[in-house]
Parts: structure tokens; C-alpha cells; sequence
């Protein structure tokens, strides 16, 4: 599998459009702002926040935003994907999708567009194995089936006060009370389902909106540890480094050069 491009997610107000052509690569979007309409195999589809869509090579299709709406994505072609990487996918033109774990996805994207900017050492592998995991983690959802399990469902509901809580000090307890469970079960079935505890997801949605208020706003790191929920920035430092693999510092060089690269 070779990485040709990782686009960052970008605002376009009005007037953006891809004519109908062939692909020539496979791509992988995720829209995090804002909605795309397609045009793929005679059907319209729209594609909004949370959402995402896989084409592979040679695919028919045209694009273009919602009038007068802000629309940010991360793209990424790629080619020489193995049959067997791309079996899930291949018995369709396209595949849409709403991963489970939209943050944890759209924060994995972040630091595969972040490596292939960067392009240290080792990126080429880094970057094709962050690819592999958003993959497997799509395709694990697609094949889930359209009947959720009870525990599935749970951990849905749990995302979601998470998602809606995430800058307070959150416990286990206060997940628990929300789904009405023991704080060992809410634990013991949130890691069976999403590989990972609740408070290790809660950590992965505030380092993605730490990546964004980095990236988009003048606000210092000290002052979004704090806005995070984060009493100590040197613990805040920890956490966004075991997470996205470098510290808040590298984030914010990233983010004047591609500022200088617009001057």
C-alpha cells in the first residue's frame, strides 16, 4: 500500500467542486464540518459531519459542497492496496460509513496528515499503518450489521455523554450512573467493544479538540489545558504526546509553517 496524498481538512465557502471523472487512486474521506454531495453509480448522496465514504480506483463520480457552507475533510489517496486490504470494500462502487468512533478516527486522520507533512523518519510506515487501522476500524463497524447488540448500544450511549462532557472531570461513576450499570460493567464492556477504557477514550476526544484549538485559534497550550479540563499542563503535555506521538509544541510548528506556506 503506497500513501500518495493526505489532504487536511479544509474550509471552502461556495463554489467547490470536483466534475464528474475517474478516480485515480483509492480514497478515504472523512467530513468533519459541513456536508459533500456525490454523485456515484446514478445516486445522490450527502455526506455530513461524522460521516465518511471510500472509492476505490476508477470509480465514476462528481463532488461539490452545499451552497454557502463551510465544509472541512481529511482525504486520503492511496494505491497498490493489496486485494485481500480492500475485500471489504470491493463488492460496491463506494462505501459510506459513520464510524463508532468518529473522534478516535478523525484524531488518528489528524496524525497521519500530521507524519506525512512532516515526513520524519519513518513516516512512510507510520503513516500506511495508521491508513490500516482506520480501515479495519471501518470496515469492523460496516459489518457489525444494522441490529446494534445491547452492549454495543450501551456504549454508544456512553460515547455520547462523553462527547457532551468531555471538558468536566469525568469518573467511571458518573458513566455508570448515567447508564444506570456498576462502574465494573460500564468498564469491562466499554473495553470489549472499542479496545480501550472510557477514560482513555474521554483522554483521545479532548486531545482531538486540544489538535483543532492548536491549529485553528491563537489560544496558548496553557489556556486549552485548561479549557480541556486538564488542572496540569505538564500533565495535559504527557497525555497529548502518548496520544498523538509528539508534544503540543510540534503541533503549533506544524501550524506556522503551513501559515507561512499561505503568505
Amino acid at each position: 500500500m503506497r500513501i500518495e496524498f493526505v489532504l487536511l481538512h479544509q474550509a471552502v465557502q461556495g463554489g467547490w467542486n470536483v466534475p464528474l471523472s475517474y478516480t485515480n487512486q483509492h480514497i478515504l474521506f472523512l467530513v468533519t464540518r459541513g456536508t459533500v454531495i456525490y454523485e456515484i453509480a446514478g445516486k445522490t448522496l450527502r455526506i455530513g459531519k461524522g460521516e465518511g465514504i471510500f472509492m476505490p480506483q476508477g470509480t465514476l463520480r462528481s463532488s461539490e459542497v452545499v451552497a454557502e457552507d463551510l465544509h472541512e475533510m481529511y482525504a486520503v489517496y492511496f494505491s497498490d492496496a493489496s486485494q485481500e486490504d480492500l475485500a471489504p470494500f470491493a463488492d460496491e462502487p463506494y462505501k459510506q460509513f459513520r464510524p463508532n468512533a468518529y473522534d478516535y478516527i478523525k484524531q488518528r486522520l489528524s496524525m497521519l496528515h500530521e507524519c506525512w507533512v512532516g515526513k520524519m523518519t519513518g513516516y512512510d510506515l507510520i503513516t500506511r499503518g495508521i491508513l490500516m487501522e482506520v480501515m479495519g476500524i471501518i470496515q469492523r463497524d460496516l459489518f457489525a450489521g444494522s441490529r446494534a447488540s445491547s452492549r454495543r448500544s450501551l456504549v454508544l450511549q456512553i460515547q455520547e455523554y462523553i462527547i457532551r462532557h468531555y471538558r468536566e472531570q469525568l469518573q467511571i461513576s458518573d458513566l455508570a450512573q448515567y447508564v444506570d450499570r456498576s462502574p465494573t460493567y460500564v468498564s469491562t464492556v466499554f473495553k470489549q467493544v472499542m479496545n480501550r477504557s472510557p477514560i482513555t477514550y474521554m483522554h483521545e476526544v479532548r486531545i482531538a479538540a486540544a489538535r483543532d484549538l492548536l491549529m485553528t485559534t491563537n489560544m496558548t497550550v496553557g489556556e486549552i489545558s485548561e479549557a480541556l479540563g486538564y488542572c496540569d499542563q505538564t500533565y495535559f503535555n504527557h497525555i497529548f504526546k502518548k496520544i498523538v506521538g509528539h508534544p503540543p509544541s510540534h503541533t503549533l510548528k506544524l501550524k506556522k509553517l503551513q501559515d507561512n506556506d499561505k503568505l
